[in-house]
């Protein structure tokens, strides 16, 4: 779920809180950063609990209208194939996610929470594609499939209530969309007929290794900011270091920490992921003025033997992004 450059975001981010908190002990520093990635997790089942809400919300409207004092013969008789999209029941009868939201203690009881999924559920049903998927005549786990991922994507995804819901719970809860949109949609889409209660959920890290990555970026970031700094002004003389962007000198430190700290990661790769991280958190100049700084810095770095990089492919890669 998480790539190596959201890794990289959400260090940087526990790292800024870390240094402006004025905090010691890098420990709790650490054990944030650690609360922050899993953050993303509970959003991710967030999102994926969303729909046994619809589903019941649905199902409820139903039932409201059978038992009006004269209904119609249309709602005696309802059109149910979206409150049986197979989709929903694989979703419901899915363990892990089950356990997921037990853990987390997810719950839509709150009146805003009913509020959300109201609105979610009248954008659904007062919208073309609705209409369009109810009288199909197609009765295939594909057809659920795609009109679940175009509800998530194109009413769930962007529902303004949600998104003032969710602000409660973490500030950085934008950042992650990016990466909850793209798990939310693979896990709808690899359901398949065959799938149990125990197909799995996507895990937050791609790789067994990351969560020690961003430890250790964590750490020696903030154990070598000093010496980093160092290296910075000596090649920043031209600029007052007290002025330049601490979210650049921040930037920088963590490049330097890769550089330095981390052998199989390409100084090219370094260089460009600080690069674009800049361009959304920083000024509009970092992006060259980081380019400028670290190019000179990693080339004495390597003259001192300071960076060695291991693997194939690792050693004497251009520095130019």
């Amino acid at each position: 779920m998480l790539t190596r450059r959201h890794i990289r975001i959400k260090t940087f981010q526990s790292i800024y809180s870390h240094i402006f908190s004025k905090k010691e002990d890098i420990s709790i520093g650490e054990k944030e950063l650690i609360f922050s990635l899993g953050k993303v997790y509970e959003l991710y089942s967030l999102y994926l609990s969303v729909f046994a809400e619809i589903q019941d919300f649905a199902n409820q409207k139903i039932e409201d209208a059978k038992n009006k004092n004269r209904p119609t013969e249309d709602e005696l008789n309802p059109n149910l194939k979206f409150v049986n999209n197979r989709v929903f029941e694989m979703l419901n009868k899915n363990i892990e996610l089950n356990n997921e939201i037990k853990k987390r203690k997810i719950k839509w009881t709150s009146e805003g929470s009913f509020n959300v999924i109201k609105q979610i559920w009248n954008n659904i049903k007062t919208s073309d594609e609705y209409r369009e998927y109810m009288n199909s005549g197609e009765d295939t786990l594909h057809e659920d499939k795609q009109f679940l991922i175009w509800v998530f994507k194109n009413i769930i995804i962007t529902n303004e209530l949600l998104h003032e819901l969710l602000e409660d719970q973490s500030i950085f809860w934008n950042d992650d969309l990016d990466v909850i949109i793209s798990a939310v949609t693979l896990t709808l889409d690899l359901i398949r007929d065959d799938s149990t209660e125990y197909y799995k959920l996507r895990p937050l890290f791609k790789d067994e290794t990351d969560e020690g990555f961003a430890r250790k970026l964590f750490k020696q970031t903030l154990i070598n900011d000093e010496e980093s700094l160092k290296f910075i002004h000596k090649h920043s003389q031209n600029w007052d270091l007290d002025r330049l962007a601490k979210i650049d000198l921040i930037l920088m430190s963590m490049a330097i920490t890769e550089a330095t700290k981390f052998p199989s990661v390409p100084l090219k790769v370094s260089l460009n992921e600080y690069i674009e991280i800049s361009k959304y958190y920083s000024t509009p100049k970092s992006k060259n003025f980081i380019n400028g700084i670290l190019d000179k810095i990693f080339a004495e770095l390597k003259a001192d033997g300071k960076i060695v990089k291991a693997g194939r492919g690792l050693i004497n890669k251009s520095l130019k992004p």
